[in-house]
């Protein structure tokens, strides 16, 4: 299986997409495995086996990766220490390797099938929705793999994960357990509690001068205005030149007969066979025997006799044998090279001739053939011209980017020449403040990291060629530059008065949350307590469980956070809450009944516990492993 599916494996992706890959609980690099690029250094060694700088570099690399992932266009390279995330991979490297070496001294083994199946469930390596060949080996191309070395690396994981399922399977909650945690989980309270809101103090704050002078003064970075600068720059957009491309009519019909020709080769077929085996590494008499064995059976069909009863009688493929040799529905990224291509040349009804795999000779029939349905022509004229230009604009980009990269390093003052040279014009930006804005060119973390460098601010020379998202790329100067600065009092004021009404509102409700709560715990009721506070309003009871989503939040939490026996005692809690704070007490507890759970829904229950337990476990093991093994770091070399 997995020499068939290493035979024809496509299209290349980034290298982000490819962290998808990976067992979950471990943070590893498909490309450590991959020598070359780093050099002989060492960054540590784990019971003798090394780490090297390039295994650390492409993890690195990954978890960056990873990072963009994640944040998209959110994504700043400034906001994050790569220090001490470069560390923090290294220490991931080194647990992994902890773990590996604790599997294969354990004898931990993952079968073929297992990593065939894992290799052909990736969505990575799916072409509307069914596996690819032409993909996975495209993808692993692009990014300098073997089919060896990645399905190396995927048993690897494989293995590490067959190990945590081995430990999640030792875990088990006994039923008294799984009836605490119900009992809990599904609690009911009785809950009471004062709200005392913001609003209700807001406009009975009184502000003076000083204390308006007094916050100003403790709070500079509140009103500092931040270094900006004003960019001229020009850009190369795919999307912009696409629409001066012209795309002829020949073109959209051969990019046409292209996606009818994929379509008919990604076609399912329903598919039977006969099987005459032979190993092999079988003696050409053998081989030779099996070959005319094969030739009777198929001269027997074309003499009449159904296909059936010929694989039952005769076909070594005793699961299809049994199924009149029928195989099912099969894509062509199911079977091996040699099936595959007598199997897709046949049309429905006929016969082939004996074909040869590793298996032996098959008689081979087509039953039916499945075609994805293509639009017709005319439906996708419009999106295939597009398409094209597309491609067409973006080789031209990259070409106009060479060029533009170039005149800008010629002229390093001048934006004017580039421009003039590349049929484009010289753009200016607004102000962009260092943190950014939320779009346009200060949206770009390339750009901002440019702006600011001391080259492109401080001597106001052309940056280098950028690349920005979408496909597009730019060249930046700085225009005009503004400094950090305090802005002056008058120019703030009503941001410091709404500011310091919003601190005093604070204070005084949370004064007064304290007050209630002190006349509560003298054993005052709740609604005694509340009528000395003017803006205090009293709740409930209500009757609330963990997530009733239509009380607030912190009214919630507070409640189930206090103590089961407190119900009724007058013992309290304060609570934040969106718009002020609140004072809650329990007025009764009533447990959940576990014999409310089906035995399914137990069942349920028990996995997810076993399934935390599991996690602990392999913490546990981990950090054992760790504290026992004979680490050594090279820090020079990090």
């Amino acid at each position: 299986m997995l020499q068939s599916i290493r035979d024809r494996m496509g299209i290349g992706l980034a290298i982000s997409v490819l962290v998808l890959l990976v067992v979950p609980f471990v943070i590893s690099s498909l490309y450590g495995y991959v020598s070359g690029g780093g050099g002989p250094q060492t960054v540590a060694e784990v019971n003798g086996e090394e780490i090297s700088r390039s295994q650390l570099d492409q993890a690195f690399q990954q978890r960056q990766a990873e990072l963009r992932r994640m944040l998209g266009d959110q994504f700043d390279p400034a906001l994050f220490d790569n220090d001490q995330l470069r560390r923090e991979t290294l220490q991931q490297l080194i647990d992994r390797q902890v773990l590996l070496g604790y599997v294969r001294a354990n004898g931990l083994r993952v079968s073929d099938k297992d990593v065939a199946d894992a290799v052909r469930s990736q969505e990575i390596f799916q072409v509307d929705g069914a596996f690819s060949a032409d993909r996975y080996r495209r993808v692993l191309q692009q990014n300098g793999l073997t089919p060896e070395r990645y399905e190396g690396q995927l048993r690897r994981d494989l293995a590490l994960s067959l190990l945590q399922r081995s430990l999640r399977a030792s875990s088990f909650t006994p039923d008294p357990a799984l009836d605490r945690v119900i009992a809990l989980q599904r609690q009911r309270r009785e809950l009471r509690w004062v709200t005392l809101s913001l609003d209700r103090y807001r406009d009975r704050v009184s502000v003076t001068e000083a204390d308006l002078e007094a916050h100003y003064e403790a709070n500079p970075d509140r009103y500092r205005q931040p270094e900006q600068v004003q960019l001229r720059y020009v850009a190369l957009d795919p999307a912009v030149l696409a629409e001066s491309i012209s795309v002829d009519e020949q073109a959209i019909n051969d990019r046409y007969a292209e996606r009818q020709a994929q379509v008919q080769a990604e076609s399912s077929r329903a598919i039977r066979h006969v099987l005459v085996a032979v190993d092999a590494e079988a003696d050409a008499a053998a081989v030779e025997a099996a070959r005319e064995a094969a030739m009777a059976a198929r001269e027997r069909i074309l003499a009449g006799e159904s296909f059936a009863q010929v694989a039952e009688a005769v076909s070594d493929d005793t699961g299809s044998a049994a199924n009149g040799g029928s195989l099912g529905v099969l894509e062509r990224t199911d079977v091996v090279d040699g099936f595959a291509e007598a199997a897709w040349a046949l049309d429905p009804g006929e016969i082939s001739e004996p074909v040869r795999t590793q298996f032996g000779f098959h008689i081979i029939e087509v039953t039916d053939i499945q075609a994805a349905e293509l639009a017709p022509l005319a439906e996708r004229r419009d999106s295939i011209r597009d398409e094209i230009a597309r491609e067409r604009a973006e080789r031209q980009v990259f070409e106009l980017g060479n060029e533009l990269e170039t005149l800008a390093f010629e002229n390093p003052q001048r934006l004017t020449p580039a421009a003039e040279a590349l049929g484009v014009e010289v753009k200016q930006s607004g102000w962009i403040p260092r943190e950014g804005t939320e779009e346009g060119i200060g949206a770009q973390s390339a750009v901002l990291e440019a702006a600011f460098s001391e080259g492109v601010l401080e001597r106001r020379e052309n940056s280098d060629l950028l690349e920005l998202s979408q496909g597009r790329y730019a060249v930046i100067r700085v225009e005009d530059y503004k400094p950090a600065a305090l802005q002056p009092l008058e120019q703030v004021r009503d941001s410091v008065r709404a500011a310091v009404v919003e601190e005093k509102a604070e204070a005084q409700a949370r004064a007064d949350a304290q007050r209630i709560r002190e006349a509560l715990s003298a054993g005052r009721s709740m609604q005694a307590a509340a009528d000395e506070v003017e803006a205090a309003s009293v709740n409930g009871p209500r009757w609330s469980r963990r997530n009733d989503r239509e009380l607030p939040a912190g009214v919630r939490e507070a409640g189930f956070r206090l103590a089961a026996d407190a119900a009724g005692q007058g013992v309290s809690r304060m609570a934040r809450t969106v718009d002020g704070w609140a004072v809650v007490t329990v007025e009764a507890v009533e447990n959940g009944d576990p014999q409310s759970l089906s035995a399914e829904q137990r069942e349920q229950l028990r996995r997810s516990l076993n399934d935390l337990d599991g996690q602990v476990s392999m913490r546990a093991v981990r950090a054992a492993l760790r504290e026992a093994a004979e680490v050594r770091v090279y820090e020079d070399n990090i």
